[in-house]
């Protein structure tokens, strides 16, 4: 996963929804931040999330046989709900990674057919911090905001790695 091109799917669902103009803030632009804030992320982890599933057993038996590998890969399905109103920014993110692992599920049948009934994004704990937004920050950035969501959505927790 790109956290460049999961930051620019958010920036551009937050542009289209509420603006890039101070002026155009309304009473309803926070809830409509955040509902654009999730449809970025559902619309970038539905794209681009492939879990691959593998398992190997034993047939039980005199003697006992190996089960021939099972593997499979599975598309997710499911979206982000929009956050609430937070009162800090650490427990804005735990909304956001706990609205992400309650969303989400495998899609009913991988493509090999097999069906393995388990949440695709399991609870880790934050890793995003607002100490490492102010770290990055740099006055002088020609983006700032592509900078910022790109920490956020690079450290945001999903079980896998946020690349460049």
């Amino acid at each position: 996963m790109s956290k460049s091109a999961f930051a620019q799917t958010i920036i551009s669902k937050l542009k289209s929804s509420i603006g890039t103009s101070g002026k155009d803030y309304s009473a309803g632009s926070a809830t409509a931040a955040m509902s654009a804030v999730a449809a970025g992320i559902t619309e970038y982890l539905i794209a681009n999330t492939t879990v691959v599933v593998a398992y190997v057993g034993i047939i039980p038996g005199i003697p006992p046989a190996p089960d021939p590998l099972v593997s499979d890969t599975f598309k997710i399905v499911g979206s982000c709900a929009p956050t609430g109103p937070s009162n800090s920014f650490d427990s804005w993110i735990k909304q956001i990674e706990t609205n992400i692992i309650a969303g989400f599920q495998l899609a009913p049948m991988g493509s090999g057919g097999l069906v393995f009934p388990q949440k695709p994004f399991l609870p880790i704990g934050i890793v995003t911090t607002q100490a490492n937004l102010k770290a990055t920050h740099d006055v002088g950035d020609k983006d700032p905001q592509q900078k910022v969501w790109e920490v956020v959505c690079g450290e945001l927790w999903t079980g896998s790695t946020v690349l460049q």
